[in-house]
């Protein structure tokens, strides 16, 4: 039951205290009064919780009014209890405490929560739903009857109120139960898909695979046994083989000595015909070059004094030349000297005297003459200077060969031609060698042919042996067999390697099959476990199986119960109100002295006592014994003046010297004239000012 309430710049109350007792309390006053803010101020000290949208919303609008307060008091059984919130102008929670202020008459003052840090596990909105029983959403239906909805319960389809009935006993967390359990199974099939890879709906499917693989199995042991057999048909084949290339070993290896003779052979004749080659075209060259260096030798003596004659002229031309330029000079003095000393008017520039003739040391035509006499000259030693330097440098040239020809001849060791002669008899020898010689070995017919030597000789004999030793062998007959044991060794390989990957295959499909089985005994065993848990989710959690429908006959049976109370204070005539589950509705049956009522004969009087009578008894379902008070909020809406006053009527005696169905109600509405007339406990008549709202109690 509340005690009283304290509303501080809250929606439209700047200071506002009331005071509530038992029995029935009215609130009335004009839309806007601030009556409904009571109802918000409640539900936000309770749950934090409002019809406001935002906490923002929740602060007067005022000058100065920068945070909103509520403060309640309520008691349950021997317990008074205090819940304190505060918010601020950005909507935020600014203080929020819960307290047990007395037991048993006793103070206590012990802070139960505070705050609704709910990472932390704190949480004073659910320690408040745990002290009294019920949370927001349920308070809203079991204590406070909005506008408009008190008769609608009973003029609901009968399938809107089971789901009304359902939500008011809990069924979302039976739904919730169910839909958890759904996940449990989900999520034991998924622990199975991961253990096994499976789930037991996937028997049918690992049973295929198990069948699959047993069939491969049987398939890959046929090729196995096939493989097999060819594998010991190539072994024998190649064993044959290895025993026939065993004999002629022998013989090839002296084929392989005969052949490696006749490459040294070959070889050997070809190493000494390239020498002989060589030699030949050695003293060819040393003959040839012989006889030129004895040649130039015969003009050595000729080339000697020749060179000794032109170096004399070179001398002599130069010694002219200096003598010219010499002269040349001096001329060119006298030239300039006779320049300035030229006769002017028949008289000498020096001294002034007629001169009759001029001496040639100062003719300038004179010495221009000698110049150019002396310049020809020049030109002519200069021509002869020349042709000389070319021919000296021709005879130094010359000298050089002869020089050169004496150093080859000496280096050779030969001083005269008859030596010349012994070099090219010995030529013609080293090609007479040569032309024994083939040309070209491609193949040796008689090895004899090529001894030339002492060492081809030898080799010739050991051939001819050889050849004697290894007659009728056929390399081709050791070759083909050689070819046919290496394609058989290779086919071999492609068999044990096909069996690797038969026997590996067998295998996995052997471990296939075991472990399908394996599986298949733990998918069967956990299709069992599923199934029961199916049954369970099935009949326990589904909202229409057991617990459901038991929760529902309970909560009914409660509801009946507590209405049929209620409605004989009601004294309308029905004496009982059954509320039964039929298939997927809930209906509403009355009972008076005569049997059952039709529901469409009661009058308007009777619908409203009826359901308010059903809408206490939901509220004393809901709390549980511990909800003492019921608020109705403009119960008169939507009503005609019959049920109005049938609605006054009955309230006004329920509550009549407190022997109501509950401690507590309040009633909100406008409509005050419709309890002129009433029994009311405590009126508080609403009023908007300019300060906000003001309350006064009548």
């Amino acid at each position: 039951m509340i005690k009283d309430i304290q509303l501080n710049d809250f929606i439209s109350h700047k200071d506002t205290h009331l005071e509530f007792g038992r029995g029935l309390t009215i609130f009335v006053g004009h839309n806007g009064s601030g009556k409904s803010s009571v109802i918000d101020a409640i539900t936000y000290a309770l749950f934090g919780k409002h019809t406001r949208k935002s906490n923002k919303n929740l602060i007067r609008r005022a000058a100065g009014a920068h945070s909103a307060m509520v403060r309640m008091r309520f008691t349950l059984n021997s317990k008074e209890f205090q819940v304190t919130r505060t918010t601020t102008e950005s909507g935020m929670p600014a203080f929020s405490q819960f307290e047990l202020v007395s037991e048993s008459g006793k103070a206590v003052n012990k802070k139960i929560a505070g705050g609704e840090r709910r990472q932390y596990g704190e949480s004073m909105s659910a320690e408040v739903a745990k002290a009294i029983g019920l949370d927001y959403e349920k308070l809203r239906v079991a204590a406070v009857v909005q506008q408009g909805e008190l008769v609608r319960i009973i003029e609901a389809q009968p399938k809107e109120f089971k789901e009304l009935i359902n939500g008011l006993i809990g069924i979302d967390r039976l739904d919730s139960a169910y839909q958890t359990m759904l996940e449990v199974i989900r999520g034991f099939r998924d622990r199975l898909r991961d253990e096994t890879g499976y789930t037991d709906e996937d028997i049918p499917k690992v049973l295929a695979l198990a069948e699959q693989k047993a069939k491969e199995m049987v398939q890959l042991q046929s090729a196995y046994a096939e493989f097999e057999d060819e594998k010991r048909m190539l072994e024998e084949r190649v064993s044959q083989l290895e025993s026939k290339i065993e004999g002629m070993e022998p013989a090839i290896l002296q084929v392989h000595e005969l052949q490696t003779k006749e490459s040294m052979l070959v070889r050997h004749v070809n190493d000494k015909r390239n020498s002989i080659e060589a030699e030949a075209a050695r003293t060819d060259r040393i003959a040839r070059e012989a006889r030129n260096s004895l040649k130039l030798l015969e003009g050595k003596e000729e080339v000697s004094i020749r060179l000794q004659m032109v170096n004399s002229e070179m001398e002599d031309i130069q010694s002219r030349l200096v003598e010219i330029e010499g002269a040349s000079g001096q001329l060119r003095g006298f030239l300039e000297c006779a320049g300035r000393l030229q006769v002017q008017n028949g008289r000498c520039p020096v001294c002034n005297s007629p001169v009759q003739k001029i001496n040639d040391m100062f003719d300038t035509s004179h010495i221009r003459a000698e110049i150019t006499e002396k310049e020809v000259e020049k030109s002519k030693l200069q021509k002869s200077k020349l042709n000389l330097t070319k021919e000296q440098r021709q005879l130094a040239e010359q000298d050089k060969r002869i020089a050169s020809a004496e150093k080859f001849l000496a280096d050779n060791s030969i001083s005269s031609p008859d030596e010349v002669l012994k070099l090219e008899q010995e030529l013609e020898s080293w090609r007479s060698d040569l032309a024994k010689l083939p040309k070209e070995i491609s193949k040796i017919e008689d090895p004899m042919i090529l001894a030339i030597d002492d060492v081809s000789r030898s080799l010739a004999k050991e051939i001819q042996a050889l050849r004697e030793r290894v007659r009728g062998f056929s390399h081709r007959q050791y070759t083909d067999a050689k070819l046919e044991k290496s394609s058989l060794s290779q086919k071999l390989l492609d068999v044990n390697r096909k069996l690797g990957s038969y026997q590996k295959a067998i295998e996995d499909a052997k471990n296939t099959v075991d472990s399908s089985n394996e599986i298949i005994g733990k998918l069967q065993a956990a299709s069992e476990f599923a199934g029961q848990l199916e049954r369970v989710r099935s009949l326990i959690f589904n909202r229409d199986g057991m617990v459901g429908i038991s929760l529902r006959s309970w909560a009914l049976k409660m509801v009946s119960d507590k209405a049929s109370e209620y409605a004989s204070l009601f004294n309308i005539g029905v004496s009982r109100i059954e509320l039964a589950e039929k298939a997927r509705e809930i209906t509403i049956t009355c009972y008076g002295r005569h049997g059952e009522i039709d529901m469409p004969s009661l009058s308007g009087g009777e619908k409203v006592a009826v359901a308010l009578a059903i809408r206490l008894g939901i509220a004393y379902m809901m709390g549980s014994n511990r909800l003492d008070f019921v608020v109705l909020d403009e119960p008169t809406t939507h009503l005609d003046e019959e049920r109005r006053k049938a609605l006054v009527k009955i309230i006004s005696e329920a509550f009549r010297e407190g022997a109501g169905p509950l401690s507590q109600m309040i009633m909100i509405t406008h409509d005050s004239e419709i309890f002129e007339d009433s029994e009311v406990d405590q009126i508080f008549r609403f009023a908007m000012t300019s300060e906000g709202s003001h309350v006064t109690r009548e």
